[in-house]
């Protein structure tokens, strides 16, 4: 039987330090070159190590410190810096990625049970514990919206948000969301699923959702 569903209200407008803090991360591994060619044009190469430059590193320290005192960002602020990395070639590897570590960041920060320890328990438990970090993690990430996580397998809802705030932009940002949560799963489960993005706010439907597929 589904999980039933829970609607929780986001935050006050503002969103956790570990979001911004992935995104600039993971933006500054994209920018670090691998090696330096002798041909490169700098003049076309060098906005996209914006990652390697003094403003970027000082952000992160600013975003460490936030997260160290326990200090929420205002989401436009999340949400001008989520327009920066989508205005790059790159911008959905840049997603992705964040998405990963902050999946991974939360479930650190949560300290659940070992994850060896939760995958020999039933699968239906084991997927309420993923359900309700996933819920948890969420209301950390949308901003001014409301989050909603159901059953069977794991069904999350947001409604206004980050998407919201980025408009026709936000349907790029849910590649964010989508993996996260299929992050967030796979450290529960050690099971990787495929994420679904079946509604979305920038497409006119009400809300944003995404359900794990088997």
């Amino acid at each position: 039987m589904a999980a039933p569903a829970r609607i929780d209200p986001g935050s006050d407008g503002s969103v956790a330090p570990l979001l911004p803090l992935a995104l600039l991360e993971s933006m500054r591994a994209h920018d670090r070159p691998r090696e330096v060619l002798e041909d490169e044009d700098l003049a076309s190469s060098l906005p996209r190590r914006l990652g390697l430059t003094g403003v970027v590193e000082s952000q992160i320290q600013r975003y460490e410190s936030a997260r160290r005192r326990g200090k929420r960002v205002p989401a436009e602020e999340v949400a001008n810096l989520l327009r920066l990395v989508l205005r790059r070639p790159d911008a959905e590897a840049i997603l992705h990625e964040a998405g990963y570590q902050v999946a991974r960041r939360h479930v650190g920060r949560a300290r659940p049970p070992a994850a060896g320890a939760l995958r020999l328990l039933p699968r239906a438990a084991t997927l309420a514990a993923a359900r309700h970090s996933a819920r948890r993690l969420l209301k950390r990430l949308v901003g001014p919206g409301s989050v909603e996580v159901e059953g069977g397998l794991l069904t999350a809802r947001v409604r206004g948000g980050l998407v919201a705030l980025l408009d026709a932009d936000g349907a790029a940002t849910c590649v964010l969301y989508a993996s996260a949560l299929e992050e967030l799963v796979f450290l529960y489960t050690g099971k990787r699923h495929t994420v679904v993005h079946g509604r979305c706010a920038t497409r006119g439907d009400p809300v944003c959702e995404w359900s794990l597929a088997e």
